[in-house]
């Protein structure tokens, strides 16, 4: 996940780039993020290497934030765009480039908050769209949304796919390919056989050695794995 923060005053941008590097590891894998106090220089590396979310003040010069929304929008690459500004009246106005979110500059703590959700509905959005494809014996292809999926055991040199609703699909995958493929998506090993999607674990047992997921299926989390589903487990206040 690439990450653009543009802002001309840069105490804020330090500022901004500091709580992203601390809450995008919460929604994303793999993440970079580079700052700019200018943002032709944004769109200059925009093209080269394009941005998947940009998040940008309103009122910069020579370039404001509208103006570089609009540029973005005639680019080939989509990207999510977060506006900052200091005024709450300009959030009318923004609503014509779409933002994902308007986050109002202020305290640390709702900058962050705000933050916070703007980037779980980008998680979110993104994650809805991404599919999985299960043919079966009558050689049909069935689509399943990847936020349905449960959990994913391994057997033999094939994955089962669980969903929340109880459905199942088979691919021969590897767990260490899937979990590569999976982990953006919010999805947890916790075991050599089983890799869980995030949002549906309910309950863990004190010592990790066991989780409980939505669907009421106990499953083994390995040694190895524990102290990762703790720390997960406890940071969330599951």
């Amino acid at each position: 996940m690439r990450i653009a923060v543009c802002d001309d005053e840069a105490l804020f941008l330090e500022q901004a780039i500091s709580l992203l590097k601390k809450l995008c590891p919460q929604y994303f894998d793999d993440i970079g993020i580079d700052g700019y106090t200018d943002n032709v220089k944004m769109l200059l590396q925009h093209e080269k290497e394009p941005y998947d979310i940009v998040v940008m003040d309103i009122q910069m010069s020579p370039l404001d934030g509208f103006a570089a929304a609009e540029r973005l929008s005639q680019m080939e690459h989509e990207c999510k765009l977060i506006f900052f500004s200091s005024k709450e009246e300009l959030v009318f106005q923004s609503f014509h480039y779409e933002p994902v979110y308007f986050v109002r500059k202020g305290s640390e703590e709702r900058i962050a908050a705000e933050l916070a959700r703007a980037l779980k509905r980008i998680q979110e959005k993104y994650y809805k769209r991404v599919c999985l494809y299960f043919p079966d014996k009558s050689g049909m292809v069935k689509r399943v949304p990847v936020a349905e999926l449960e959990y994913v055991e391994s057997s033999r040199n094939y994955l089962m796919y669980h969903t929340v609703s109880g459905g199942e699909g088979r691919l021969r995958k590897t767990m260490e390919e899937e979990e590569q493929n999976l982990g953006s998506y919010g999805f947890l090993r916790i075991h050599r056989a089983f890799l869980v999607n995030r949002e549906y674990v309910v309950q863990m047992k004190p010592n990790a050695s066991e989780i409980r997921m939505k669907s009421g299926k106990v499953l083994e989390v390995g040694k190895h794995y524990r102290q990762t589903v703790m720390e997960y487990f406890m940071e969330n206040k599951r």
